[in-house]
């Protein structure tokens, strides 16, 4: 289901799973900058009083490292403009203006990667997954289904980076009006995927044995 975050005022009429076996005797994830955080500190706009979040995922650290080389590149520049004639003729007062005007392109390019990272999330809870994309400070769309609605879970990774970093994407396959939600490139994605089974195994149990509202 895709859609803008809103308020809920019914939503306290929702059941809640018991927290996963495997995240249970974690202890929360201390630092905000984490792409993996266990039973994180948060609350977001349409989460339920008793809705607890189990995971807060982020790409991987090191899907950041192509831009970051970049930045490193594009900051190093202005020290060979004075090999380039059209700078050189400049007044003094100009190229001053042309050098800062690069630093603050660099800036503005480190705070868009920045925050695109930061706060595009996948949250997994104990009633739903949810993942929210950011596109710019005034517009994010939110998109997000049940885990009743979770029909299947795989994951994949390959290569040696993946390997050596353990991170892959997480496809969940859905009975909801969105039919594919994919975590992209997310740290552990085994543990991601054994999180989400244990949701499904329990609200299944919860069904079957006729506690679910």
């Amino acid at each position: 289901m895709e859609q803008r975050l809103e308020l809920h005022p019914n939503r306290e009429e929702e059941h809640h799973l018991p927290m996963p076996e495997s995240v249970a005797n974690e202890k929360p994830t201390g630092n905000p900058l984490s792409a993996y955080m266990i039973k994180p500190k948060i609350h977001f706009e349409t989460q339920d009083r008793e809705e607890k979040v189990v995971l807060l995922l982020r790409r991987h650290v090191i899907t950041n490292f192509r831009w970051i080389l970049l930045v490193a590149f594009l900051s190093a520049v202005p020290a060979f403009f004075e090999f380039f004639p059209l700078f050189g003729s400049l007044p003094e007062r100009f190229q001053m203006i042309v050098v800062a005007m690069w630093y603050l392109f660099n800036v503005a390019y480190i705070f868009e990667h920045f925050l695109s990272w930061y706060y595009n999330v996948y949250i997994i809870t104990d009633e739903r997954i949810i993942d929210v994309d950011f596109y710019s400070l005034i517009y994010k769309k939110v998109s997000e289904t049940k885990i009743d609605n979770i029909q299947d879970v795989t994951f994949v990774t390959g290569g040696a980076l993946r390997t050596l970093f353990d991170y892959g994407t997480v496809y969940i396959q859905t009975a909801g009006e969105m039919r594919e939600f994919d975590f992209e490139e997310v740290p552990h994605p085994d543990r991601v995927a054994k999180v989400l089974n244990e949701l499904i195994l329990e609200e299944e149990q919860e069904r079957l044995e006729g506690r679910v509202r």
